[in-house]
C-alpha cells in the first residue's frame, strides 16, 4: 500500500473556511497539503511542486476550475493529475452549466470524481484515497466508522434496523 506521507493534495477553493477545513481533513489524514484559492494561484502552486492529486472547487473569481482543468489537461506533463470537483454548485445557476460542460466533456469520469458541499469528511478521505489507489477497505479510526454508521442511520429502513440489532445482540 501507498503512504499517504508521501502523497501531496493540492486544495484549490476561494472560501477560507472550507479551505481550512479540506486541509485539515487531510493533514489529520497524514497527507501533505498544498492550498490555492484560485486556478491561476493553483497553477503557481502546481509549477512549485507538482500534486498527486488535486481537490478543486468550481465556482471561484479569477480562474474557476474548469478553466484550471483545460488548461491542464492541455498539458501533457499535467494532464494525469487526478483530481476530485468539491463543489456546492453543482445543481444551481452558479455552476450547473460548467458541471454539466465536465460531464458531457467526459472529464468526470466517474462519481468518484466530484462531491457535493457540505462535505462529509470521511466520504471525502475515500474519495480522495480511491483516486490515488491507495487502499479504503478498511476504516483508521473508530470515530471514520461511527460517522458512516450515523450517515446511514439518518436514512435507514426501521425493520432492517430491527433485525441488524437482533444480529448485533445476537
Amino acid at each position: 500500500m501507498n503512504d499517504v506521507k508521501n502523497k501531496t493534495i493540492l486544495v484549490v477553493d476561494d472560501e477560507p473556511d472550507i479551505q481550512l477545513f479540506l486541509k485539515t481533513i487531510l493533514e489529520d489524514a497524514g497527507f501533505n497539503v498544498m492550498t490555492a484559492n484560485n486556478g491561476k494561484h493553483a497553477l503557481e502552486k502546481i509549477s512549485e511542486c507538482k500534486p498527486d492529486l488535486i481537490s478543486l472547487d468550481l465556482v471561484m473569481p479569477k480562474m474557476g476550475g474548469v478553466k484550471l482543468l483545460a488548461y491542464l489537461q492541455k498539458n501533457p506533463e499535467l494532464a494525469n493529475i487526478p483530481f476530485i470537483i468539491v463543489t456546492a454548485h453543482a445543481h444551481d445557476e452558479l455552476g450547473k452549466e460548467d458541471f454539466l460542460k465536465l460531464k458531457a466533456g467526459k472529464v468526470l469520469v466517474s462519481p468518484h470524481a466530484y462531491i457535493e458541499k457540505p462535505v462529509v469528511p470521511s466520504e471525502y478521505l475515500a474519495k480522495i484515497k480511491e483516486s490515488l489507489g491507495l487502499e479504503t477497505l478498511g476504516y483508521s479510526d473508530s470515530n471514520e466508522l461511527k460517522e458512516k454508521v450515523m450517515d446511514k442511520l439518518k436514512t435507514a429502513n426501521k425493520d432492517k434496523l430491527e433485525k441488524a440489532l437482533n444480529i448485533l445482540e445476537g
